[in-house]
């Protein structure tokens, strides 16, 4: 079955199998102000899926402005570097995604048939708090939180972020089970697999994401999805060991990223 379509049959499993990046058109926020929100027009594009070259494990998430072969219509919201932007969905297409997430936060509220969503970004503060990985995450966090609109009284919100990444990536058994489920070629069994790090003021950061989406249901009610992933490096390796004589063969570096889980609900 062709990814895309794989995809609208159980995004859920699929979110689970693969690592998913986002690729959108360029200059969607071309001479926005940072530090502040944006309330965007509804982006009417397109989304379709394809492999990623020597990738196994990783799948991309296109974003077109015109149809192309298998692509299907989505609403669209992209982010602003230490910024904000806002955007409330209507009925005109049954699929929404949002630019990849690293260090951002979503939140969602509003009517279920019209939910508004915002995309907020503080990859500067992030990238440039000490103290560690918690203190640059409450940082970043908290200036995330500062420029997100007013949320009027009453209504149901729920937020996916950076903690929901980290809890992730820490969850028992989370990078275990996505390690051993790696889609290996064949004949090729695991050397080493770990998360690629980041060091930044001397503490160590695994390379996270985040894929959100929105899926508009049969009776036109939205439901948003995260799912998260963590970049990995390794080597596999062919034959076997025997009296100490390698029969085999030394093989291919890995440089992929592996999914985190099915994707799970977080609104409404």
């Amino acid at each position: 079955m062709p990814l895309t379509a794989n995809f609208v049959a159980n995004h859920v499993g699929f979110a689970g199998r693969y690592n998913i990046l986002v690729a959108e058109p360029p200059g969607l926020t071309h001479g926005l102000a940072t530090g502040v929100n944006h309330n965007l027009a509804l982006l009417s594009l397109h989304f379709n899926f394809s492999p990623f070259p020597n990738m196994p494990a990783t799948v991309v998430c296109n974003v077109t402005n015109a149809a192309v072969g298998t692509s299907r219509p989505c609403y669209f919201l992209p982010y602003l570097p230490n910024g904000a932007t806002t955007m409330t969905l209507a009925g005109g297409a049954d699929y929404f995604f949002t630019s990849m997430m690293t260090g951002c936060s979503v939140r969602v509220y509003g009517p279920a048939a019209t939910p508004t969503v915002t995309h907020s970004n503080a990859a500067n503060i992030f990238n440039t708090t000490g103290g560690g990985l918690a203190a640059a995450t409450l940082a970043a966090q908290t200036q995330i939180n500062l420029q997100l609109p007013p949320q009027p009284l009453g209504v149901h919100a729920t937020m996916a972020t950076r903690m929901d990444m980290e809890a992730d990536y820490a969850g028992p058994g989370n990078f275990a089970t996505a390690r051993a489920n790696y889609p290996l070629q064949a004949g090729y069994r695991m050397k080493e697999f770990n998360p690629v790090q980041l060091t930044s003021h001397g503490t160590t950061r695994p390379q996270l994401g985040m894929v959100v989406y929105g899926i508009r249901d049969i009776v036109g009610n939205w439901e948003f999805f995260r799912c998260s992933n963590v970049d990995v490096s390794g080597r596999q390796k062919t034959g076997h060991t025997y009296l100490g004589i390698n029969f085999g063969a030394q093989n291919m570096q890995i440089q992929d990223g592996i999914s985190l889980g099915n994707a799970t609900r977080f609104w409404p």
